[in-house]
Parts: structure tokens; sequence; C-alpha cells
């Protein structure tokens, strides 16, 4: 029992005028104690009030009076307080001509009126209140597919597959800018999701029945992920088609191919395509291009469609192999102040023959590769404009293991071009020096297809990748 309880703490008997007989057998038993009527109608009224003796009367209604008199300046001292508290904080430490402060302040009142108001306390989420609110926050920074929410599945799902290794089903998703419809960039090379069949612009309609309407990247990863050996049904809409497709597509881990490359003996060109910028990449391009080059490659197709980009030191030591001195990239932060990142000098291939292959999914690092290429002269860019995502990327963990990946400062290309789109405007990414746009029909002919289907240089130039084919036009010097 604490003391505000315990009738004792109000008014006891003096330890002189107490007699064994009068010492309490419960503290909880009124009766052998004495209190001030109250004036409270809320008091309760069962309680006993035992007379006291006329000669001791007044010297304890003075002793009572005097505790009580006491106890409520006590309790004006803590309310004035905490008055002066909270008026000293507001005055002194909240700005209201602070915006950050003042929304903050009113998301807070947000919270509690709902929090200490709404009916149904049932139906209060408080993860799906906080989670909603900050994707909220996330999504008016404009800085689509980029700066994101991860709640903790996700963010140490996103970290193995930079790892290079990951569960699942094998596929690179985006949404689409203007429709919100989900898209398969591309099936990962080997895994369940290429075995079973789909392809490259299939729209993930729903998945085990559930629409995927609504749901952005993050939320219709969520509904496709499980445990190995497990299945999961994707509805599938492909271009072109009326009919929708049911694939049955079984879970496992994955081994993602970051490097993949192919050599054309007879055009004496070998052709790597990065499929994202994981841990490691950087070395595995490295080993390629020296095994090419022993085997008589002059010309190198570095094909960077689809890649969603990833780590940045990767992206600056890849370009570094291929360009002798100058920036890979300008990092500016939010005060305006601008960084060049230089190459490292581990160059292994400064002269030979060079195309880039981008496409509007190409982003984030796969960004900084092409244009640095571009714009120091080391490469030719053709395809189409990239996706336009340039932030440094800074993860930061929260509490309950999920993640905030803010962008912290922005890239721009060697001569100072954004990468980022700004404003909701398509005015950023890399524009390509020869534009060479897929048609509906088209096709992205990869290395792991040319490997598996051993297609000779003539299949390949028959293919359905325009964009292949002009690559391997232009360094044999056909305009």
């Amino acid at each position: 029992m604490s003391k505000y309880d315990d009738p004792s703490w109000y008014e006891q008997q003096l330890p002189h005028e107490q007699t064994p007989s009068q010492q309490p057998q419960n503290a909880d038993d009124f009766e052998h104690y004495a209190f001030l009527p109250s004036q409270d109608a809320n008091y309760p009224q069962h309680q006993t009030y035992m007379p006291l003796p006329a000669s001791e009367e007044p010297n304890r209604l003075q002793r009572a009076v005097g505790r009580t008199v006491a106890l409520a300046a006590l309790i004006v001292i803590a309310f004035c307080g905490g008055w002066f508290g909270h008026d000293y904080i507001n005055n002194h430490f909240f700005d209201p001509n602070n915006q950050s402060q003042s929304y903050q302040h009113l998301f807070d009142q947000a919270w509690q009126k709902i929090d200490q108001n709404y009916v149904n306390r049932q139906d209060i989420n408080y993860q799906k209140m906080a989670y909603a609110a900050i994707n909220s926050m996330v999504t008016t920074l404009g800085d689509t597919g980029h700066t994101r929410f991860m709640d903790a599945k996700t963010a140490s799902e996103e970290s193995q597959q930079l790892s290079g290794k990951f569960s699942g089903i094998g596929i690179y998703l985006h949404q689409d800018i203007k429709t919100k419809n989900l898209i398969v960039t591309a099936p990962i090379p080997g895994s369940p999701a290429e075995k079973a069949g789909i392809k490259s612009k299939d729209e993930i309609i729903a998945v085990d029945g559930k629409s995927t309407s609504g749901k952005d990247v993050t939320g219709v990863s969520t509904m496709i992920q499980g445990k190995d050996g497990t299945s999961v049904k994707l509805t599938i809409q492909r271009p072109g088609e009326s009919q929708p497709h049911i694939f049955n597509v079984m879970r496992s881990e994955i081994q993602v191919p970051n490097v993949l490359m192919h050599y054309i003996p007879e055009k004496h060109t070998v052709h790597i395509q990065i499929v994202q910028f994981a841990d490691g990449v950087s070395n595995q391009v490295k080993d390629d291009i020296m095994k090419a080059k022993s085997e008589g490659a002059t010309k190198i197709i570095l094909d960077l469609r689809d890649n969603p980009g990833g780590f940045l030191n990767e992206a600056v030591n890849t370009t570094s192999l291929f360009v002798k001195s100058g920036h890979v990239l300008i990092q500016q932060d939010s005060t305006g102040k601008r960084t060049p990142v230089d190459v490292t000098g581990n160059t292994i291939d400064t002269t030979s023959q060079m195309v880039v292959l981008v496409n509007g999914n190409s982003a984030s690092a796969a960004e900084i590769v092409s244009g640095s290429l571009k714009e120091n002269g080391r490469a030719t860019v053709i395809g189409e404009k990239t996706f336009g995502t340039g932030t440094v990327l800074q993860p930061f963990n929260l509490a309950d293991g999920s993640q905030l990946l803010i962008g912290t400062q922005e890239w721009l290309t060697p001569s100072g071009h954004f990468i980022r789109n700004s404003n909701g405007q398509q005015n950023g990414g890399i524009r390509p020096n020869i534009e060479v746009k897929m048609g509906t029909n088209d096709a992205i002919v990869t290395p792991n297809d040319e490997n598996q289907q051993q297609l000779t240089t003539q299949q390949i130039l028959q293919s359905k990748d325009p964009q292949l084919i002009k690559a391997l036009e232009f360094l044999q010097g056909k305009k």
C-alpha cells in the first residue's frame, strides 16, 4: 500500500498519545484514526470519524489544520512548478517560427488525440500508425525509389541481397511512376522466377489471390516473401495479352550472380552485365575483363540495363577500372557544399573501345558509372535515359529493427549535372549519346541468355534487342 492509500499519512496519533490497546491492528482499519471531515462530495462517506476528547480537540485541530494547509501548499507548489516548467519549455525550447518543431508538435498532438479519444480501442494498431506516418513522410520528399522506409524483415532481406545471397523467388521489381503498376524489371538469372517463366515487363496484379492494387514495391515484396520450400502464386498480366497468367513459384535460397560475362570471339567483344552494384562487384568485373582480354577481347560492352544501383564504393571502383584520372562524381550536401570524388588509380583498361548500355531502369550507382564514363570521354552510352535517382543513401536503424534509408547527399556527374529528378520533373538521369528505344515486342538479351542458348554472333544480331545490336554495330564502326 502506498502512503496515499494509508489513512495514517493524513493524521496519526503522536507516539506519547498511543497505548498498546490503541495501536492499529490493520492499516486499513480507519476507526483507529482521526480525520478532518471533508467538504468534498466524493469523499467516502462510510468512514468513521472518532470524536476527540474536549481537552485535546483544539491542539489536534490546529495540528490537523496546519498539516492540511501544508499539504495544500505543496500541491500548489507542485502545480505551479509543472505549469512553470511546461511554460518555460514551450517558450524557451519550442520556437513557433521553426517549421520543423511546429509540425512535429502538430504530429504529436494528432497522435495523442487519436490515442486518448478514439472510441474503438481494439482497432488502434500503433505499429501501423507509426509505419504509415513514416512512409507518408518519406513519400513527400519526392526521392522516388530511393529514400525509403523498410520494416525490420525487409531491411534484413535487402542487406542479404546486397551481400549476394538471400531467400525468395528471385525478381527485381519497380513501380511505374505514372500507372503505379508493379512491374518485373528482370528475373535473376537461374532463379525460381526465371525457371517458372516469369519475364521482364510482366505486371504482378495479385499474390496468392490478393490484389496488389494500392501496394508499393515494399508491400508487394512482403507479400511474396516466405520460407524456403514454400510456394507463392503470382497472377501476371503480360504486355500485349488479354488473359493473365498464373505462376506457382517455389521459394528458395538464391545466390545472386551480380556479374555475367559472354565473350563474342568473332567480334573480339566482351559483353559484361552488372546486375547490381553489390559487395565485391568491381573485383568480379576486373576478373572478367582480364579473362576476356587474355582471349583476345579488344572491345567492351558494359551492360547496366535494369541495374537498380547498390554501393557507392563499388560504383567508384568500377569506373576507376577504365578511367585513368578525373572525377567519378561530385557529392553535394544539404548546405550546397560540393565535394568531388576522384578515381582510385587502379586501372586495367583505359584504351579499349567501350559502350555502356542503359535504360529507364538503370538507377543510382548505375547512373554514376554511366555518367562518369560518358563525361570522361571513356565510353559511348547507348539506350534510353536512365531513371534519375541520384542521392547518397545513408541507413538509419530504428528501435524495432526497421530502417530508414535517407538521401543525405546528392550525386552530380563530373560536369555538375544533377542525376536526381527534382520537383516532379523528369529533368535528371543520364541521357545516352545514342538513343535507341525498345519496342513493345523487344526483349533484352543478357550474357546469361547468350551463354545458356549458345547464341552465335549472327543470332545476337538477329535478336529482338535493338540496343545490344546497336552496340555491336557501333563497335564495328557502323553508324
